[in-house]
């Protein structure tokens, strides 16, 4: 196993001028907090292409989230797509191992929504992304003891932005561990640009997404990357990672994930609408992080819906790529040749 690089050290609740020079906007949850410089933090995402800020959410913000999950799970803020009755005296750990992933939770939770623009994750975004950010997704992983990780994969595979600057922010809710299945990162794949291959697998270790194939790297190049509840790690969209399955005796690894890239540029994420132009499509089902939205004359459309993501322990025949574009909307018009709405962690 390759060592851990060692990223630049960061303090929460930290020096508030150092915050403001940093030019956050007043808004999200969460308390300022001072850190590593920007260059130290820009240069390190930049060669190893994550950036792990620990204590960032406090133990009342990590606890409103876990509520909100299973909130989200027993569907008392609204219908997702996929959703499984409820059983009577069922447990909340029957509830919650009931599902594996929600795609955009915010959809339907205000508290999930607030939580894309904690001042932490704008915090870190402007600087390493730019001074205008925007969001297009949440993930919401639950990942019960027993239930698969995600094979190697790229999230720019799945959300294509024009300019390279595709970045996830995984919120820890829970401690991750090598035990219940943290993230396993290459650090550096990112750099050369290349968007790897995928295939369909039959590793029972993973869900039914695809495996990236064909990279010039080997197990041993990648790490795991531990950390405590509330801290955040931050990703590239081109950096190659994955996650095994949850192996501990009991408990979870709750993950909310969400994407984002640099306003500035346009996100073709579906299929152009009838008389456009590949080259000017631009996904418009998007909040704004930070700063301001060069496209705004574009306007603003609801276009996803809250669904259920596959574990696999069924079986991968509705997922695979074929069948998954006519079978699973994730949109609310459903699939069109070329859409890739969904990503995985």
């Amino acid at each position: 196993m390759a060592s851990v690089p060692k990223a630049p050290v960061s303090h929460a609740n930290g020096s508030p001028e150092l915050a403001q020079a940093a030019n956050v906007p007043e808004m999200g949850k969460g308390v300022r907090a001072g850190a590593a410089s920007s260059e130290s933090i820009r240069q390190f995402y930049a060669e190893n292409g994550y950036y792990v800020l620990p204590d960032a959410l406090t133990p009342v913000e990590v606890e409103e989230l876990r509520a909100e999950t299973t909130a989200i799970c027993k569907g008392e803020r609204g219908d997702v797509d996929g959703f499984e009755p409820g059983m009577a005296g069922e447990s909340e750990d029957d509830v919650l191992r009931r599902y594996l992933c929600i795609h955009f939770p915010h959809k339907i939770s205000e508290i999930m929504l607030d939580y894309l623009g904690h001042t932490h994750i704008a915090n870190v975004l402007t600087q390493i992304i730019g001074p205008n950010v925007k969001c297009m997704q949440s993930m919401l992983f639950i990942k019960a003891t027993g239930k698969p990780g995600q094979a190697w994969h790229q999230d720019e595979y799945f959300i294509p932005t024009r300019d390279r600057t595709l970045t996830g922010a995984w919120i820890a809710l829970d401690d991750a561990t090598i035990e219940n299945g943290c993230l396993w990162i290459v650090p550096g794949s990112h750099k050369r640009g290349i968007i790897w291959p995928q295939h369909d697998h039959d590793d029972p270790r993973f869900d039914c997404a695809g495996e990236a194939y064909g990279f010039p790297y080997t197990d041993e190049d990648s790490i795991p990357v531990e950390v405590k509840a509330g801290s955040l790690v931050f990703f590239n969209g081109y950096l190659l990672h994955r996650s095994f399955p949850n192996r501990a005796q009991s408990g979870y690894r709750r993950v909310l994930v969400n994407h984002y890239m640099s306003a500035e540029s346009l996100l073709p994420w579906r299929s152009p609408k009838e008389g456009q132009h590949m080259a000017t499509a631009d996904y418009r089902d998007i909040i704004m992080i930070a700063g301001e939205d060069p496209y705004s004359w574009h306007g603003y459309e609801e276009m996803a819906a809250p669904k259920v993501r596959p574990t696999g322990e069924g079986g991968c025949e509705q997922w695979r790529r074929g069948d998954k574009r006519e079978k699973l909307p994730f949109f609310k018009d459903g699939f069109r040749p070329g859409d890739a709405p969904e990503d995985d962690d």
